[in-house]
């Protein structure tokens, strides 16, 4: 069995017949801060979304808890993935999104998880608003709360602080923080380093 949390041996990702990620091998431990870098199309995206089992991969093997997660699909209970891009059902208000997707993903009181949680990122200033009303600074609010409220024990960013003001930053660096010390694992992408507090405290770096 692995000693480390997630451990990437040799792994390959081809779309059609280009090679994105080749032959990447690295090893997380369990409460690990990892900054995930690569210029733009380096396959970091990809990366995030092997680990969280959306996408399959042509090569090599990967562990958490030293389970292969080709023939285990429990890490998508224990992954939060926070893509770049806003995701949510465009005929339920914001309140509404989020308390339907912690009913989800089995949250035992998701009314009160909102509720004790709602002044994160000022979600309750635009609660009562749909989606398509929103700036996509609020969007990415929304994506960020649904993402970092309920406990997981993976965290994968893509990005998370493009689109936030300077006061949503400083508290997503806080929350980060937070979810840190817990002993929680994440991983991050960025192309402005010094852009949140919270990522100068990485450890361990994942080049593509």
């Amino acid at each position: 069995m692995d000693k480390s949390f997630i451990s990437i041996k040799r792994l390959s990702k081809n779309f059609n017949e280009n090679e994105i990620i080749k032959n990447l091998s690295a090893e997380i431990n369990k409460g690990d801060l990892v900054k995930v870098s690569g210029k733009n199309g380096s396959g970091k995206t990809t990366l995030f979304k092997i680990l969280c089992q959306l996408y399959t991969f042509e090569s090599g093997n990967i562990f958490v808890d030293g389970k292969e997660i080709k023939k285990n699909s429990f890490v998508k209970s224990i992954t939060s993935y926070c893509s770049s891009d806003s995701i949510y059902y465009k005929d339920l208000k914001v309140k509404n999104n989020i308390i339907f997707y912690f009913d989800v993903l089995g949250e035992l009181n998701p009314n009160d998880l909102y509720t004790n949680n709602k002044k994160f990122l000022d979600l309750e200033s635009f609660e009562d608003k749909y989606p398509e009303e929103l700036s996509n600074g609020q969007k990415k609010r929304m994506n960020l709360f649904r993402c970092l409220i309920p406990s997981f024990e993976i965290y994968l960013l893509d990005e998370p602080e493009l689109g936030l003001d300077l006061e949503s930053i400083s508290e997503l660096s806080s929350k980060l923080t937070e979810i840190n010390k817990l002993g929680k694992t994440i991983l991050f992408s960025t192309h402005n380093l010094d852009s949140v507090d919270f990522y100068q405290r990485f450890k361990k770096e994942i080049l593509l």
